[in-house]
């Protein structure tokens, strides 16, 4: 699938969601990376770039800079509004978007967006307070991956982190694109995308899994699968685990710069668990 490909989808999900979306990131030869440390269950807080190893398709590479939280935020939250999620869900859902809202950092910024056949702006982006007004609209029916598509799309930022996190079933009966074309948005992201899987029995779910899976772990982030009464609480765990981590800061060398990179991200010593994307296009 070619560059011209995935942006010519852009701009039609862009006019069918009725919002300005922008461009995927042009790179140069500068690479920033997402990078969360563990050993065990608790998050390595003390390393140092000259800790770290970057493989860029087979190269080994200098990391130039390792910033452990110190930048803000910018976090996108996005729902799914569709007829699968009841009014008492969607009323729950709004008192824990307004909860998550007040825990933004005065210099993050945040944005809340829903869908089911479209997709509809909650609150804009803003630093806080955040302004919630969620609605249903369009009529019933999924177009998850329409949806996915138009929120993976952003424009890289080195004085922010940009975090996604999606709460859905993954369930689509509506969409003009296609999962494929889901997947490609989500290799070319610059967001690190949380996939939050609400529902007291999580049983007959193998494809919803499967499918935020993908788009959690090749940007960096992971799958979660909570009860529809502890999203809130899941969802401001999720954000302060992925406010301590690293963002790496790399020039590229060795290899052509356009085209796919596959990376790789190690500690050295080893006995780390690393959770980072597993590439990026270059331009």
């Amino acid at each position: 699938m070619t560059r011209t490909v995935i942006a010519v989808a852009l701009a039609s999900v862009t006019m069918l969601a009725q919002q300005k979306a922008p461009q995927f990131r042009s790179r140069t030869d500068g690479v920033p990376l997402n990078v969360s440390v563990f050993q065990g269950d608790r998050v390595v807080t003390n390393l140092k770039a000259s800790d770290f190893e970057i493989i860029d398709n087979g190269v080994r590479q200098t990391v130039a800079s390792a910033d452990f939280d110190r930048l803000p935020l910018d976090l996108r939250l996005v729902f799914d509004t569709s007829g699968s999620i009841s009014d008492d869900e969607l009323k729950r859902y709004e008192g824990m978007m307004r909860r998550v809202a007040e825990d933004l950092e005065p210099t993050d910024r945040g944005e809340i967006i829903t869908f089911n056949t479209k997709l509809a702006e909650a609150a804009d982006r803003r630093h806080p307070p955040l302004v919630v007004n969620l609605k249903r609209a369009g009529l019933d029916g999924t177009a998850f991956f329409d949806a996915g598509l138009a929120v993976m799309t952003t424009v890289g930022m080195s004085d922010r982190r940009q975090m996604t996190i999606l709460l859905s079933d993954a369930v689509d009966n509506e969409s003009f694109f296609d999962e494929e074309m889901l997947f490609e948005a989500a290799r070319r992201t610059d967001s690190v995308v949380y996939s939050v899987l609400p529902g007291n029995s999580l049983r007959g779910r193998a494809l919803s899994e499967q499918r935020l899976d993908y788009l959690s772990t090749v940007t960096g982030g992971r799958l979660i699968k909570t009860v529809p009464s502890d999203v809130a609480n899941t969802i401001t765990r999720t954000i302060g685990e992925f406010r301590q981590s690293y963002l790496l800061q790399y020039d590229v060398t060795g290899v052509p710069v356009p085209g796919w990179h596959k990376v790789e991200v190690k500690v050295k010593g080893g006995g780390y668990k690393i959770r980072t994307r597993k590439g990026y296009y270059g331009k």
